[in-house]
């Protein structure tokens, strides 16, 4: 008899054409998925997939299994959802994962909602880089991802819609040699200590680089880059008041620190300088009524955050421009790079 977790795995190789692919979207090694695939096919006394250099296409007895995998895990999942309703009124568990701004911002904002909304429903907000999105919501960990679709590779067992672009700052704290300067340009600000994510889009990383290297080439720039790589875009904020780091982050994020007058914006951003979320799901699963009930207010969070944003820009004297954005598939580092350099005019002071 064949496992649920078999199934899956001849699934995702005929999703996604390929081992390597299939092995990424369900969180385990290559070689590690051709053992349970090999142990598979042996059991059942045939090949499953052709395998070539253009990828994997299924037999007649993978087809066979493809056909019934579909209506089985389908099943399951409605058995799933029929056992939550006949237990009524105890408590049920609804899991989002989202990359660190959204986590921080739209979400946050939308979680908390939910709680005089949905009383029987325990949300949990899971905070991780956008890159590992995509995994969780193929791997059933969350129904609903939340990422920057700049990094995002179009995927057809996804769902995508797109949120309204978010503009990020540079932010120091108060005093620091940068905020005593007349007029600074990207290259000023990367000569410094910065407080980055782990892993970003290439939008970002290829103006950045450049910056770097006109701060090296200029004799003044902090070794390690990132200096410090912290998820958290809200503790990256906090940890600036006990140093001369720099970091980026989103108006939505760093608001209430900017009121207190806790962190400083620097007066200089690019239209790249933005996060550009979105929303990823199973293509084709039904939402239930408290998924699509966080949907319904992360909505109406993302026009509002959008809303303060642009004010917060306007009253700093900074461009809230965004620029457009392409996500399937990313921009090269070439590209992103020319189109940053005829973007990067300095903005009106603060």
């Amino acid at each position: 008899m064949l496992e649920v977790r078999e199934l899956r795995l001849v699934q995702a190789i005929e999703a996604h054409g390929s081992l390597a692919r299939a092995a990424r979207v369900l969180a385990t090694s290559q070689p590690a998925l051709t053992r349970s695939l090999a142990a598979l096919e042996a059991r059942l006394r045939g090949p499953l997939f052709e395998r070539s250099p253009r990828g994997a296409i299924a037999t007649d007895l993978g087809r066979a299994v493809l056909a019934d995998a579909a209506d089985i895990l389908a099943r399951l999942e409605r058995l799933d959802r029929h056992l939550l309703e006949v237990r009524g009124g105890q408590v049920r568990d609804l899991a989002i994962v989202a990359g660190a701004y959204a986590a921080e911002s739209v979400a946050l904002v939308a979680a908390a909602r939910m709680l005089a909304l949905y009383p029987s429903i325990r949300l949990r907000l899971v905070s991780t880089n956008w890159a590992e999105v995509p995994r969780a919501v193929q791997e059933r960990e969350a129904p609903i991802g939340l990422l920057d679709l700049r990094g995002f590779q179009d995927d057809p067992g996804l769902e995508v819609e797109r949120l309204r672009p978010q503009p990020a700052i540079f932010v120091t704290r108060p005093g620091h040699p940068l905020t005593r300067r007349g007029s600074l340009d990207l290259s000023d600000i990367m000569a410094f200590p910065f407080v980055f994510l782990g892993r970003v889009p290439r939008q970002v990383q290829a103006p950045i680089a450049a910056a770097r290297e006109a701060a090296r080439a200029a004799g003044a720039m902090h070794p390690a880059f990132p200096a410090l790589v912290q998820e958290s875009p809200r503790a990256s904020l906090a940890l600036l008041r006990h140093c001369d780091a720099v970091a980026g982050v989103t108006v939505a994020v760093a608001a209430d620190a900017l009121r207190l007058g806790e962190v400083l914006a620097l007066p200089w951003r690019a239209p790249w300088v933005s996060v550009h979320p979105g929303v990823v799901r199973l293509r084709g699963r039904p939402l239930g009524e408290a998924e699509q009930g966080f949907l319904d207010l992360l909505r109406d969070a993302d026009a509002e955050v959008e809303r303060d944003a642009i004010a917060w820009c306007a009253e700093a004297g900074l461009s809230a421009d965004c620029g457009a954005v392409d996500p399937y598939p990313p921009t090269k580092p070439d590209a992103a790079m020319a189109r940053s350099s005829g973007a990067e005019a300095k903005p009106k002071s603060a």
